[in-house]
Parts: C-alpha cells; structure tokens; sequence
C-alpha cells in the first residue's frame, strides 16, 4: 500500500529524510570538541541557492546539543531596506532570548534591558557585547553555539555583520564567554559583504563550502525516503534523477516528489517521467528559473540558448563559431561576446569548467530554457 509521499521539497523547511553530508557534520563535530578547551573559530557554510545550508545548520545544532552545549538557531528574513541596524539586530537578540533555558520572568527582564529597538546606531556594539556577556551568565554550557541563517539577507543592511564581527573580537567577550557563531550565506551574498568589508572574510576564516550530492549520496537519498512508503524507482528514472538534478539537494527533492506522485501501481518508471518533469519545471520556473533567467539582457538569453540547446561545455571560440556559421546571426556584436559571456558568470547564470569552457549554470534550467525560452 502506498504512504505518504516522504520527499519534502519545501525550501528551509528540515526534510522528513535527512541524508548525505556525513563529512561536513563530523568535522563540525571534531571542530566542536576542539574548540571545547582551546581556541574558538567562527564558522561559515557557503553554498548556493537550495542547495542544503539550513538543513545542514539544523544537523550542526542537533550535534551540538548532544554534545551538551546550549544552540540557538535564527532564520534571517529578507530586510527591509528603511529598517534600521539596531532593529535586525534586535531580531537575533530576540531568538537568543526565546531559546534561552530560564523563566519567562527573568526573559521578560532581560528583554526590558536591552531593547534593542529604542538604541541609536552607534550604541548598538555596545549594547550586543552587554547582552551577550549578560547572557553567558545563564548559561550552564562550556560553549554555546549561535546559528545565523541567510545572512546574505541582511545585505541592505550589511553593517549588522560588521558589528557581530566587532564585538565578537572584543576583550572582555573573548575573555568572558564562549559564545560561538555559525554563519550561512549564497555566495554571491557573502562576496557582497567582502567588497563593503574585508575585515569580515578574515574574522570568518573557517568556512564549508557545500556543492550538490555525488551519484552514490543521491541514490542513497533515494532508498532511504522510499523504505517503507510502498514506491519504488526504476534504475533507469534513478539515473535521469541525478543526470537532470545534478545531485542539487533542492531539485532532487522537488523532481522525486514530483515522480511519488506520478508514480502508477508502486513504480515511477519512464511512463511517469514527463509528468514528473514537466511539473518540476513548471515549479522552479515560478520559484526560482524565471527571476534567474529575466537578469539576462537580450543578447545575453542569445548566447544562453546556444549553450542550451548544446547541452555540452563551449568555449569562447565555439560560441562565435556558432553564432556566425549556424545561427548567421549578422546582427550580433561578436567581437563583445566574451563580455557577454562574462556578465552571465557575474550574474549566475552560466559556470566556467577548469578547461576554459562554458555552461549553463544547472541541468534543469538548461532543460527550462530550450521548452520555454527558445
């Protein structure tokens, strides 16, 4: 009897099913037993869009809590840009507060003493280093880990890391706590942050930088959410999963979820396919593919059609050989492609291989643009 389907392809939200990621989490765990007696190193997790960070900072907070250390976890919203410092601010006070294991009498008192909202600019540093040395006091921890989430959304108000980066290098919070800080952010977002302030890429030295599942983690993935839900996948549907999703942790749980539910008499086989194809394309479309693809100028969607129609790496030289022999397009300024080419890397939409050759960014996407955009 088929159960209930047990992929979960909601952005942020943790997965019924978590797999994969083994090596990342037992270095989090040796970092944390490291840190336990010596020095603390902030950590940052880099990766792109969907591509696991929160659930892989949820995994972190449930290893440090085994290791009997206080966590916290703060999900940051995107900001509005007329907010101020002290009010973003004042949102992760505000979680450090809700997690903190005392009275609701003594949490109400502590909110009362640093309401963050009613502080000016340049009093905020201050105030976040007094809390955080109140704070500590509550703790029954040797250390006590604090999980940021999407920091690439404080970019309107960039400064906010710039004052955790001062007042986690103070003396007295050195000195005095053991509060460490575990930092996510796109990558884009956080080569935002380094332009606006260097001293924030050396201050977050320790950095894990997450890329898609290999073949075998994402069968492994597979298995285990199917175990028991009364559907299998064929070898073959398996193979194009990894072949259109790239092992990408996001579009692998979207397009499976997409196959459970196409699936007929307990098997997603060839039949259930297109389907299930058509419905993931249609849903990242919405999310995500259509927003990606509308930062391309007109000339650049030209050279993005190219690459996908190809459906293999081209350099420099093919691209024009390309565009002037099979296209013939006379109009097209070839002499700027390389500039062309260059922006769609800047803007995400296309990678560069170690060979000097170029590619849409993502296997699905490039399948999004040859149905919808040609």
């Amino acid at each position: 009897m088929t159960q209930t389907n047990p992929f979960t392809p909601q952005s942020g939200l943790p997965p019924r099913i978590f797999s994969g990621r083994r090596t990342e989490i037992d270095g989090f765990a040796r970092n944390l037993d490291k840190m336990r007696d010596e020095q603390l190193e902030h950590i940052l997790v880099l990766g792109e869009w969907g591509i696991g960070k929160t659930s892989l900072l949820r995994q972190f907070k449930k290893t440090s809590q085994d290791r009997g250390f206080w966590s916290c976890f703060c999900g940051v919203n995107r900001v509005d840009p007329k907010e101020s410092i002290s009010a973003r601010l004042g949102l992760i006070v505000e979680e450090i507060l809700l997690g903190l294991p005392v009275s609701e009498e003594r949490i109400e008192s502590l909110r009362r003493k640093f309401n963050f909202k009613t502080k000016s600019a340049s009093s905020v540093q201050l105030e976040f280093a007094g809390f955080l040395l109140e704070v500590w006091k509550e703790m029954r921890a040797s250390l006590s880990c604090i999980f940021l989430d999407d920091v690439q959304n404080f970019l309107p108000r960039f400064e906010v890391i710039d004052i955790l980066r001062a007042t986690l290098s103070r003396e007295d919070i050195i000195k005095q706590t053991r509060f460490v800080f575990i930092l996510s952010s796109t990558l884009q977002g956080w080569d935002y942050f380094l332009n606006k302030h260097d001293p924030i890429g050396r201050f977050f030295r320790k950095k894990i930088m997450l890329g898609p599942f290999g073949n075998e983690e994402t069968e492994s993935f597979i298995k285990e959410a199917l175990k028991g839900a009364g559907v299998e996948f064929s070898r073959e549907v398996k193979e194009k999963i990894f072949s259109f999703t790239g092992g990408h942790p996001y579009e692998l749980q979207l397009l499976s979820s997409h196959l459970f539910d196409a699936q007929i008499e307990g098997l997603a086989s060839d039949v259930s396919w297109e389907v299930a194809l058509r419905n993931t394309l249609r849903d990242l479309g919405r999310e995500y593919f259509e927003t990606l693809y509308s930062k391309a100028s007109e000339r650049e969607k030209d050279i993005l059609l190219i690459l996908a129609e190809k459906g293999k790496n081209l350099t420099l030289a093919e691209l024009r050989t390309v565009m002037i022999l099979e296209r013939k397009a006379k109009s097209f300024p070839i002499a700027n492609i390389k500039n062309f080419v260059y922006r769609l890397m800047d803007k995400g939409l296309i990678k560069k291989t170690e060979e000097s050759s170029y590619a849409v960014l993502d296997p699905l996407f490039r399948e999004y643009i040859i149905r919808y955009k040609k």
